[in-house]
């Protein structure tokens, strides 16, 4: 059963930030199943891309570096999970479409194998870097068995 469905947008001025959702999971739900994805994975015009880096390394006070060895750029929007309040886990990876699993056992690793507590949860997004605007889509499954 669907028990969760978000899709949105993700702007340059969300970067380094977290954005949280609630949803609840009702009684008798043994395993959650995530479909996650966003688009795009790199900042797609190069000019801008160029415009991020040198920002960063000014930033920073770096000097003397290869913009095209520093290339593509990409945004990354990670997940975590709170199960009643409570951290449940992470997936920090790279990929920009994931499937993830929430059970008693054989979760997705960066998750907490125990069961399923019926209740409010939240799913976090994690926003590590925005360069562009970024469409991303959430659902989430409970599944009884």
């Amino acid at each position: 059963m669907l028990i969760f469905e978000k899709a949105g947008i993700i702007s340059q001025a969300d970067d380094k930030t977290n954005i949280s959702f609630s949803f609840n999971v009702p009684e008798g739900v043994k395993a959650l199943k995530v479909k996650y994805s966003y688009n795009p994975k790199e900042v797609e015009f190069k000019a801008e891309a160029h415009h991020q880096i040198e920002e960063a390394m000014h930033k920073y006070g770096m000097q003397n570096y290869d913009i095209d060895g520093l290339m593509p750029v990409k945004n990354l929007i990670t997940l975590s999970f709170d199960e009643n309040g409570k951290y449940r886990g992470a997936c920090h990876r790279q990929p920009n479409r994931q499937l993830i699993t929430i059970a008693e056992e054989n979760s997705t690793p960066g998750i907490i194998n125990k069961p399923i507590e019926a209740g409010r949860w939240e799913v976090v997004l994690n926003v590590h870097y925005a360069g562009c605007n970024i469409h991303y889509s959430i659902e989430i499954e409970g599944k009884n068995v």
